[in-house]
Formats: structure tokens, C-alpha cells, sequence
């Protein structure tokens, strides 16, 4: 990123054009010259030429434009001045300029003297305003040109003054899109479809939301962010496109016996199959927007399935209890897991941010030396608040040097390791409960024993009054409450709901409010009592 400065300057040409071509001022060294709608030599009469045809008002008769060019920026004084004469050319096409390359203050820089007037009499607007021809648009179009010679460019980032939120805090706010275009970016040569790019970055830690548009969490932002918001290519529509001619699916087998439990799963699993081999064989050379979601739909059903079927041969479950007695296993592992998480995190979240800060530090370290040779060469230069940023993280971590940053990540690795694996087995073994669920779900479902049933959500859930086999539930549409074996509930992941399983001439006790018994029902009653309570709620909202 050449540091610009542009200087109005005063009385007449002469000076400026002697001061930038003069290899004797000051000791420095002319390496490179050219120049845009006049000679090198003879700029002094044309520059005073055109001011005189024209009657040039006013004592600003040229503007000086100061380039430089960090040490750090491997370019030679030639591309030097081609950055310089690029930039005059797209700026100031029709004005008279000289551009003279130095090299000597240890950098390489250009001066350029640009003529006040143009070739059609048009003063210069030099006005904030002004896009192309104020000083925004001078600092603009010099990065985008140096950038194209390997310079390297500082991001522009606003930050403001806003109570409880420091510069660190909105450094991360506006850093979090590049983080997901670099996954994404990273991600998609190595997914086979839109679903497995998604589930890919749940891995990653990311929430997914589903529905009209796509939207991603990740820890640090405070709500979620369609993908289509932070860049157009990441749409629904732009990500089916991208993977549509990856018509043809190799679906891995499953390599499981079949047995009773199990053999409705293969029955599914076998359809699903079935369903994708022939649908891609009759849209072979085709492309149907449409059915790309459809056969996406499919593959994750089918690979659903293909897990569940492992799940049960991996534990041996060949029973509704066996799948029972698995999923309680699974809960007092997770619930043991999260008690170690939360009663080591004061020490993980310092671990993480100390290791996330070190992170930051190296990635703004190239900014840092960037923005001090530019304040070497100016000392107007106006640090960026990166730099504050950085020396902040620096202070705070006690570290001065990139191999510093690398140590102290290097050192906290086998403690992430830890936090890492722990986090990982609990969403590794929140996946496989939700996988059983889903199979205890379809197995109560199909049970000629259980003909009634309740869906709630998981807020009706009393969990200080339930106990490691029972959940305390808040019947819907209702103010009482049951308590019921776990067992007979199923969790829906796909919709988050939980069904009650009920028999129809098994007794079940019905609680007040204040856990006292209000009466007996049976199965079939207690459904009837929980629907007619519906009845009458809509009945109730139905006149407004």
C-alpha cells in the first residue's frame, strides 16, 4: 500500500518541476522519469501554455503528489514509476503530468507534478467529495494499481468511539466475514454438495439456520448472517449451481448385517438408494434447479440412515432396550462431559482468548511494520488503529516478536487439545443420540402398544423436577403436569419437538401446579383431555 500524499502548490510550475527533476536538491537521485500529454523536458512551457490560453484564475497552479513505496515492497524503480504513470493516466487523463522515480531515503518513492488546469480548461477538483479526483479516489486507485505489482495493500477498516466496545472488539466484528469466505472458499472444491458444505461447517463450530436463505453463527457474532449478505456467490442459488454438474453420486455401501431390529432401516436405506440411482440416470445431461435440492435431500436421508445402521451394529443394539439403555448411557456421558467443560471454563475461554489474540497478533504484525516505515517516511502519517489494536495485544499478552505469538500458541496446544476433544465428543456423542432418538422414534411409532401420543416442545420440560429416568412434562394447553418414563419420549432433530408415548389403558397421574394430584386418566382419556384443551384455546383466539 504506497502511502499518498497530495500538496497544492503555489506562485508557479517552474519550482515544483525543478525540485522533482533536480538530481542535485537535497541529495536525492532521479532513477526513473516520464510523463502524460507533454515532455519530460519541455513540461515547463506546456504547463504555462495551456494555463495562458485558458486565463488561468488563482495562485494554485499545480498540485505535487508524493508516492511511496514501503522497503518492505519488492518492486524496482521502473515499476515504480509505470504504478505512477498507470495512476495519472486513469486519475488525470487529461492533464499534463510528470512523473520522476527517487530512490534514494532508504525507499523508493515518485513525485508527480500534475498541471491545475487540463487540456480543455477544466480546473482540478480536488474536493473530498469528488470520487475520481479527491484525495480518496488518489488513495484508491494507487492501491488497486500498486496491488497488481505484488504491493501490499492495508485493509480499510472504520472504527469509531462507542461505549463498552474497544477497538479489539470492532477489529473482530468487521473480521468475521473474512473468516467465513475463508472457510467457505477453503470448503467448497472439497464437498460434494450444498448439504455437506453446511454440515462441514457445523464441524467447524458454525450454527446453521435453514429456510428461505442460509444463514451462519459463529461464536463472537452476536446474530446469525445470511451467506447471500456477505457475498452474492454464497446464495442458495449459487451454491446449488456451483455443484449441479456433479450430477452422478457414488453412494457408499453399507456394511452391516441385517437383522430383525433393524431391517426396517434397510428397507428405507435400500429405497433412498433405489430413488437417487434411477433419478440420475433419467436426468443424465439435464440440469432441474429444483430437483438438485430434492436429490440433496435424499443423499443426507440416505447417509442418515447408513449412520443409524452403524450406530446399532457399533453398540450391539438389537432391542427397544438395548437403544434405551444406550441413550442413557450416552446422556450421563455428555451430562459428565459438560460438567468438566463448565467447571474448567474461566480456565478454556482464557486459554482460547489468549491463543485467539496471539492469532490476531501475527495477522496484524504485517500492518504494524507496514504502518511504521510509512510513519518513518512521514511523520504526519496518521497511524491506523490497527496499530493501536496491535500494541494493545502485545501489552496484554506480554509478547514482542511473531516467534513470541508462536510460542504461546505452540504451549497452549496440548490444553486446546484437551478443550477440543472434549467439545468434540460432546457433539460427536449429541449426534449419535440424536441418530438413536430418531430410531426410537420410528420404533414407538410403529409399536401396535403405543396408539396415542403428545408432541411438545422442549420448554414444557420441567428439568429441576425431573430426575435421570423421568422427565417432569407441562402438559400443552394445559396448567398440569405428568410424570412419565424417558423412555416412552422421542426427540424430533429434525423438527425439535418431543413425543410423549402414551397406552391407552395405562394409568397416568395428573399433577397441579403445586405437584399435587389432581386425578387418574388412562392413555386414550389423557390424550382426549390435552386435544379438547386445544380445542378450547383456539375456540378462545378464533373471535379476536
Amino acid at each position: 500500500m504506497p502511502y499518498t500524499k497530495r500538496i497544492p502548490h503555489y506562485g508557479s510550475p517552474k519550482e515544483l518541476l525543478q525540485y522533482i527533476l533536480d538530481e542535485k536538491h537535497d541529495g536525492e537521485k532521479v532513477s526513473v522519469e516520464s510523463s502524460i500529454n507533454c515532455n519530460v523536458e519541455t513540461a515547463l512551457s506546456e504547463f504555462l501554455r495551456v494555463q495562458e490560453r485558458y486565463n488561468m484564475q488563482g495562485n494554485r497552479v499545480a498540485y505535487h503528489i508524493i508516492q511511496s513505496f514501503s522497503p518492505k515492497d519488492v518492486i524496482s524503480p521502473e515499476q515504480a514509476n509505470e504504478i505512477g504513470k498507470k495512476l495519472c493516466e486513469e486519475l488525470y487523463t487529461d492533464f499534463q503530468c510528470v512523473i520522476s522515480t527517487h530512490t534514494d531515503k532508504g525507499h523508493i518513492h515518485n513525485h508527480i507534478c500534475i498541471n491545475a488546469i487540463n487540456l480543455d480548461g477544466r480546473k482540478l477538483d480536488d474536493r473530498l467529495s469528488n470520487s475520481k479526483e479527491g484525495l480518496y479516489g488518489l488513495s484508491d486507485i494507487s492501491d488497486r494499481i500498486a496491488s497488481e505489482y505484488g504491493c501490499y495493500i492495508m485493509p480499510k477498516r472504520t472504527f469509531s468511539k462507542i461505549k463498552n466496545k474497544d477497538y479489539y472488539y470492532q477489529y473482530k466484528e468487521q473480521t468475521w466475514k473474512e473468516k467465513i469466505r475463508e472457510d467457505i472458499d477453503l470448503l467448497i472444491p472439497k464437498c460434494n454438495s450444498v448439504e455437506e458444505l453446511l454440515e462441514e461447517l457445523s464441524i467447524r463450530g458454525y450454527s446453521i439456520k435453514r429456510g428461505k436463505h442460509i444463514a451462519v453463527k459463529i461464536i463472537g457474532m452476536e446474530r446469525f448472517a445470511r451467506l447471500s449478505t456477505i457475498d452474492e456467490k454464497y446464495s442458495e442459488r449459487n451454491l446449488y449451481k456451483i455443484y449441479k454438474s456433479r450430477e452422478n453420486v457414488k453412494l457408499l455401501g453399507i456394511k452391516v448385517s441385517k437383522n430383525e431390529f433393524n431391517s426396517d432401516l434397510f428397507k428405507m436405506a435400500n429405497e433412498s438408494k433405489i430413488a437417487i440411482q434411477k433419478s440420475q440416470l433419467s436426468t443424465e445431461g439435464k440440469i432441474y434447479s429444483e430437483y438438485q435440492k430434492t436429490k440433496y435431500q435424499e443423499i443426507k436421508r440416505y447417509y442418515e440412515l447408513k449412520r443409524q445402521l452403524e450406530y446399532l451394529d457399533k453398540y450391539n443394539i438389537k432391542s427397544f432396550n438395548d437403544i434405551e439403555n444406550e441413550i442413557a448411557s450416552k446422556r450421563m456421558e455428555i451430562k459428565s462431559k459438560n460438567v468438566e467443560l463448565k467447571k474448567n471454563k474461566e480456565e478454556f475461554d482464557r486459554v482460547i482468548e489468549r491463543t485467539e489474540k496471539a492469532q490476531d497478533y501475527i495477522k496484524l504484525y504485517k500492518v504494524y511494520e507496514y504502518a511504521m516505515s510509512y510513519k518513518k517516511i512521514d511523520s504526519d502519517y496518521a497511524l491506523p488503529k490497527e496499530v493501536e489494536i496491535f500494541l494493545k495485544l502485545q501489552k496484554d499478552l506480554e509478547i514482542y516478536s511473531i516467534d513470541d505469538a508462536k510460542d504461546l500458541i505452540r504451549n497452549s496446544r496440548s490444553e486446546r487439545i484437551r478443550i477440543n476433544k472434549l467439545r468434540t465428543e460432546v457433539l460427536e456423542l449429541e449426534k449419535e443420540v440424536n441418530h438413536l432418538d430418531t430410531i426410537k422414534e420410528e420404533k414407538l411409532s410403529n409399536s401396535r402398544l403405543f396408539i396415542h401420543n403428545i408432541k411438545f416442545g422442549g420448554k414444557h420440560i420441567d428439568y429441576k423436577q425431573s430426575t435421570d429416568d423421568c422427565f417432569c412434562i407441562n402438559l400443552p394447553y394445559t396448567k398440569e403436569k405428568i410424570y412419565i418414563p424417558k423412555k416412552y419420549t422421542a426427540y424430533n432433530t429434525k423438527h425439535h419437538y418431543y413425543t410423549l408415548y402414551l397406552v391407552d389403558d395405562k394409568e397416568y397421574k395428573l399433577y397441579s401446579e403445586n405437584n399435587e394430584k389432581i386425578k387418574t386418566l388412562t392413555g386414550t382419556e389423557l390424550e382426549k383431555y390435552v386435544m379438547n384443551k386445544k380445542k378450547e384455546i383456539d375456540k378462545m383466539y378464533s373471535r379476536f
